[in-house]
Formats: C-alpha cells, sequence, structure tokens
C-alpha cells in the first residue's frame, strides 16, 4: 500500500485522482501537520514548500509531481510482486520445470476470480510450495488441499522431464549448505535412470535419493515391489546401470592410479578398452 500525506485544502481536487489508485491510502493535514507526520510511515508527502525535504520520504510539490510519484510507486509494486513470485518459482524444489510451469500459470488463468480452489495431491508431494504460490499468486482464493477431489497436482511419475531441474535445486541447496561436499553432477545416463523410475514418493524421495547421490555419488533407485507394475525396459536399465558403475570406478581408478596401465590392472581391464571408455564417458576432459 502507498501511504500518501496530502494538504486539506487540496482534497477535493485530488480525490478522484486518489480513489482512482487501488493501493494509494491516503490522509489529509492541515495545521496538526507535525502530528500527522509522526502517525505514519509516509511514502509520499504534499508539501507546498519545495526547499523543505524529510529524510526518506519522497516530497511533491505540484499534482503533477504527486502523479507521477503515485506511478513509480505502483511500478515498484508491480515489480515485487512479480520478482516474488519469480523468487518463489526459482526457490522451491517442487515447482521447478517447464512441464508444472505449465500447470501453475494453467491455474492460475482459470481461477483468477475463483473464491476457493481445491488442489489432489498424493503423498511425497510438498504442497507447503504449492500453498505459497498460489497464496501470493491467487491472494484472494482460499487454496485447500485433498486426496480424493480437486486440481490433481501432477505427480511426479507424469513430469519426468521436469526431474533434472529438481534435481539440480536439490542438489545446490544441499552442496550450499554442505560446502565439505564434493560437487557431483548427474550425467545423461544418470538422468535417463531417474526417469526410468515410476517415483512413488515423488518429489520427498526425489530429495532423499539426491542426498544420498550427493554423499556417495551413486543414484540408487529402491528395489521395492509395485503391484501396479506397468512394464519397464529392463535392458536398458541394465545399459544404464553399467555405465554408471563403470564410470564411477573407471574414475576411481584414474584417481588411484599413477598412469592408466596401472589403473588398467585395478580394473583387470586391456589398455584399448581402457582409453575407449575413457574417451566414452569424457573422463579425460579437464
Amino acid at each position: 500500500m502507498i501511504k500518501v500525506l496530502i494538504p486539506q485544502a487540496l482534497l477535493e481536487n485530488l480525490r478522484e485522482f486518489l480513489y482512482n489508485h487501488q493501493n494509494v491510502a491516503f490522509d489529509f493535514y492541515n495545521s496538526n501537520f507535525v502530528e500527522k507526520l509522526k502517525e505514519e510511515n509516509w511514502d509520499i508527502i504534499f508539501f507546498e514548500n519545495p526547499e523543505v525535504s524529510f529524510p526518506g520520504k519522497i516530497v511533491v510539490n505540484t499534482i503533477k509531481e504527486l502523479e507521477l510519484a503515485v506511478t513509480m510507486f505502483e511500478e515498484r509494486l508491480k515489480y515485487e510482486a512479480i520478482k516474488k513470485k519469480y523468487d518463489m518459482l526459482f526457490s522451491f524444489p517442487e515447482l521447478q520445470g517447464p512441464e508444472i510451469r505449465k500447470f501453475l500459470e494453467l491455474v492460475i488463468e482459470k481461477n483468477k476470480f475463483a473464491k476457493e480452489i481445491v488442489l489432489q495431491y498424493e503423498n511425497g508431494i510438498i504442497i507447503e510450495e504449492y500453498y505459497k504460490f498460489f497464496s501470493h499468486t491467487l491472494p484472494f482464493t482460499k487454496i485447500k488441499f485433498s486426496k480424493k477431489h480437486g486440481i490433481k497436482i501432477p505427480p511426479l511419475r507424469k513430469r519426468k522431464n521436469d526431474i533434472p531441474y529438481i534435481l539440480d535445486k536439490i542438489l545446490s541447496s544441499i552442496y550450499a549448505k554442505h560446502r565439505n561436499l564434493i560437487k557431483r553432477i548427474p550425467d545423461e545416463n544418470e538422468i535417463d535412470l531417474l526417469k526410468e523410475y515410476n517415483w512413488p514418493g515423488n518429489t520427498k524421495e526425489l530429495i532423499t535419493i539426491a542426498y544420498n547421490y550427493a554423499s556417495t555419488g551413486l543414484i540408487k533407485i529402491p528395489n521395492k515391489n509395485n503391484t501396479n507394475f506397468n512394464g519397464i525396459d529392463l535392458p536398458k536399465l541394465i545399459s544404464h546401470l553399467t555405465k554408471q558403475v563403470e564410470k564411477r570406478y573407471i574414475k576411481l581408478a584414474l584417481k588411484n592410479s599413477k598412469s592408466r596401465k596401472e589403473a588398467c590392472k585395478l580394473l583387470n581391464m586391456n589398455y584399448k578398452t581402457l582409453s575407449h571408455k575413457i574417451k566414452l564417458y569424457r573422463l579425460d576432459e579437464k
């Protein structure tokens, strides 16, 4: 809200202008200017003496200056609202990725004037982040959650293209908090491995796996019996797992060897094969 203090003599001239600006809260003064000045932390003060200034306040001397000052504050409020919205989008792991962004924008577009919306969610979805986001973007709408009905929040298995974005946000937070950890970045094979999984635990499960990856360098997919198993590309999954393990141990052997020949002995692998694998996994790049 923009707080404006004006002289009572100009009230009638400015009434229509001030009422047309919903973000403006105004009051007027006459001989009680000093008292009024102390009552509020005014953003704009209309004072006809151009030689007078008030620290931390914008002082205007004409109606035109007042209009410009109010417009400036309104633009600042719009900017702050947009910044807050996108700060949330880029801060919350749950809200990362192009697929969930489309969902969020669609919900906003269809519920601009709704008094209430109900969001349906599954276990493992971080509903607190949706609540904060929609409370800001739909400030006059009541946000409720249900497991049985409502606008369905896409589970992670339905938005797998968002996984790299979510994982990046989680890992960035982990590495910022634990600076002693080696900063590992998942490669394409590891990302593909994550996309193969069905994610019954949604984002919270991904957070657990991300923490394990940050500390061990391994993507550990839970091995659970799934009564709703819909099939899997097993050869592709095995290939991903093989490459992941192979790359890890080649890196480990190279790190603990003085030469490639010595690494070959540790891996029980011939030199030509090792050289090919190093090139394949780009382990010779600095």
